[in-house]
């Protein structure tokens, strides 16, 4: 029996722990990883930053952590898709996820 590859690998970078690079999916599987990673990365003073460029997926689930985490004003995030920032718009969410 293989092991498959977690559908979704969430790494705060070892010279940077203000920034978040998640890869993979991010769904209602992976959602509770994520939100764990982003309570975290708020620990760090300051603006902290998430590339989301290589997430090949997103559901509402991680989007409701990530507009949660945005109240932090003081979130960044990077590499937004079409396909996320579409989900968003049909949400109705206009504003940026970043602050």
């Amino acid at each position: 029996m293989t092991a498959q590859p977690p559908a979704t690998d969430i790494q705060r970078q070892e010279d940077n722990p203000r920034h978040l690079t998640p890869t993979g999916e991010l769904t209602i599987f992976e959602v509770a990883e994520f939100k764990e990673s982003l309570v975290k990365l708020f620990t760090c003073e300051g603006l902290v930053s998430i590339d989301l460029s290589r997430v090949s997926r997103v559901d509402t689930a991680a989007i409701q952590v990530m507009l949660s985490a945005r109240k932090q004003a003081r979130m960044l995030v990077m590499g937004i898709s079409e396909d996320l920032q579409g989900k968003l718009n049909q949400l109705g969410f206009t504003d940026p996820l970043s602050e």
